[in-house]
């Protein structure tokens, strides 16, 4: 996760701007089927893309946060590129199944981005980590597929629902720890910062603002 901090006004514009035009090769590419050989490699990439891209909007939709620092929803025009991003991982999965959790995430995130509402949001949440729970196997301290994606959904969560809905009071520090843990195994060491001040804040009872 990149910090972006130094971006002001003009700067996000021209961000928005290259991933918009990124968005449309990804898009003409994903388009093209995949043939009789299997071209799966081009598919990988298209996939890392993809990704990449919806992860760089939803780190410029935190960036933008109002005079509390809580970002607001997205305009349309960066809500509607976060949407056709979407629609290309989720074409992308019939290829690669495993990418489902990938999808989760992000799902997740749009509707943090569009003002969805955040008792819907926190369900459809509460739903998804327990229902990918019981699939992670770790062997040797090792993260298995998709449980970076779920801390990541933890940490989107506990950074933007509002606190009332995360009870009883130990339960988003609760889920903050797991997520530490796990970012702290995969060595995202921004998002662990994240995850510390989040805790620290917690610990002091003040109210939580994107970072």
């Amino acid at each position: 996760q990149m910090s972006l901090s130094p971006l002001k006004g003009d700067g996000v514009a021209a961000c928005l701007s290259h991933c918009d035009r990124s968005s449309s090769y990804l898009r003409s590419s994903v388009s093209v089927p995949l043939g009789p050989s299997g071209n799966w490699l081009s598919k990988g990439v298209e996939l890392l893309v993809c990704d990449l891209l919806l992860t760089l909007r939803t780190s410029l939709w935190q960036r933008g946060g109002s005079s509390n620092g809580e970002p607001g929803p997205a305009p349309g025009s960066q809500l509607a590129g976060f949407q056709r991003d979407l629609s290309a991982l989720r074409r992308l999965t019939q290829c690669y199944r495993q990418a489902q959790h990938k999808v989760f995430l992000h799902e997740t995130t749009v509707r943090l981005i569009a003002g969805a509402s955040p008792t819907r949001t926190h369900q459809l949440l509460e739903h998804n980590l327990r229902r990918r729970t019981n699939g992670f196997r770790r062997h040797d301290g090792e993260c298995v597929v998709g449980e970076r994606e779920r801390a990541h959904a933890i940490l989107l969560a506990c950074r933007h629902l509002p606190m009332p809905l995360l009870t009883p009071p130990g339960h988003r520090a609760r889920l903050l720890a797991e997520a530490k843990r796990t970012l702290e195994r995969v060595g995202d060491r921004r998002s662990v910062q994240d995850c510390q001040q989040i805790l620290l804040r917690l610990s002091g009872g003040t109210t939580i603002a994107a970072s």
